[in-house]
């Protein structure tokens, strides 16, 4: 799987659990990273990657549960990747293939917010 860094490299990463959610009655399957300690990580794009979010897709961080446990997922929980903060610094990794949601999920953190009024 790939990881948004410059140059882009590749990096094995374990994918150790699929999430299964429920949105309108329709079942889809994104792959769940182990890449935080004592968490879980899912990137996920959707509909407006690339327009009012970022093309990279987004993350929602999940806590480390046994396979087969139920838990609510809240996409007012998504977030930017730490790559949005500074490029130079984090490395991220990208959205698994198959984890794009064929819908507008319009929840959310969407972009960043520069204030320049604050600026120096």
């Amino acid at each position: 799987m790939g990881r948004l860094t410059i140059p882009r490299s590749t990096e094995a990463i374990l994918a150790p659990i699929d999430l299964v959610v429920t949105i309108n009655g329709t079942e889809y399957v994104l792959a769940v990273l182990q890449d935080f300690p004592g968490q879980r990580l899912v990137v996920f794009s959707d509909e407006t990657n690339g327009e009012e979010t970022p093309e990279i897709g987004r993350w929602l961080v999940l806590p480390l549960l046994e396979p087969g446990s139920t838990l609510p997922v809240d996409f007012n929980q998504a977030t930017l990747s730490h790559h949005h903060l500074n490029p130079a610094v984090f490395v991220c990794p990208l959205e698994p293939p198959g984890n794009h949601l064929p819908m507008r999920v319009e929840a959310g953190e969407r972009s960043l917010i520069h204030d320049k009024t604050h600026q120096n």
